[in-house]
């Protein structure tokens, strides 16, 4: 597949377009290139070789920074086929390997979390995380943690905060994003919280669940395992159920399941 960088007035100069609408551009300008009226702008190979350069520097960085314990590992592979599938596409897979011989992890192993989420948090945390005793200061510190500040009674604006951690939450709310149509046990929390809740509110959560998940991680080496949606909606649909059985109960009642 060739990709190329186009002159956006070169589009505008051939006439035949009837409307315009991101469907009818993306068939104009596939037609327009198959007919050769295309030409591709010479800065992209330029660009393209100094982000060439800069990838090759960062890998060289993060060989001088392996561990001795997994130096010349390779990171166990990706289970989610279609993650694996688009790590390789992209051409990600060194930057995955190089990532998981400096922190001696896997973070990609985690639903959502690609080599790039991967880089922001490394690359602004490190991969030790013991000055962070627990996973809620943690995830406070990634200011994801649910709280409003008070004084007197009364809400206090919150302070922007222009850090690392404000990057790291950032990217992990993009993660989050992504798990809205997946059928895992992360994509099922999102929906739940989305159906009860609002959107946003479900981005902001699951994003919180991907930092403990990452602290577990790096913090104690504890593996993420999908549970899949069905079995989640199951334990959920269970744990709901004894909740209201237990409401119940105390107020002099007993619930007795319908039968179809």
């Amino acid at each position: 597949m060739e990709v190329m960088l186009v002159d956006t007035r070169q589009l505008a100069r051939v006439p035949g377009r009837d409307k315009k609408t991101d469907p009818v551009d993306c068939e104009w300008i596939q037609r327009l290139h198959s007919c050769g009226l295309l030409t591709g702008s010479l800065m992209y190979h330029s660009i393209q070789e100094r982000i060439s350069d800069y990838d090759k520097e960062v890998l060289e960085k993060l060989a001088a920074m392996e561990r001795e314990e997994c130096r010349g590992q390779e990171a166990p592979k990706v289970k989610n086929l279609q993650k694996a599938h688009a790590i390789r596409r992209r051409g990600e897979e060194p930057m995955r390997q190089a990532l998981y011989r400096m922190s001696g992890v896997d973070l990609t192993g985690i639903d959502a979390i690609g080599v790039a989420t991967v880089e922001v948090v490394l690359t602004e945390y490190g991969p030790d995380l013991s000055r962070f005793p627990t996973e809620k200061q943690f995830v406070s510190h990634v200011t994801l943690a649910p709280h409003r500040p008070t004084s007197g009674g009364k809400p206090v604006k919150k302070k922007k905060r222009n850090s690392a951690s404000t990057r790291v939450a950032a990217a992990l709310r993009m993660a989050a994003l992504s798990l809205r149509h997946s059928d895992t046990a992360l994509g099922a929390y999102y929906r739940n919280i989305a159906r009860r809740t609002k959107g946003d509110v479900a981005v902001f959560a699951t994003a919180r669940k991907l930092a403990t998940l990452i602290y577990r991680l790096l913090r104690w080496g504890q593996p993420y395992i999908d549970e899949g949606a069905e079995t989640y909606e199951n334990r959920y649909q269970q744990t709901r159920i004894r909740s209201l059985t237990a409401r119940a109960k105390e107020l002099g009642y007993q619930l007795t399941p319908t039968t179809v």
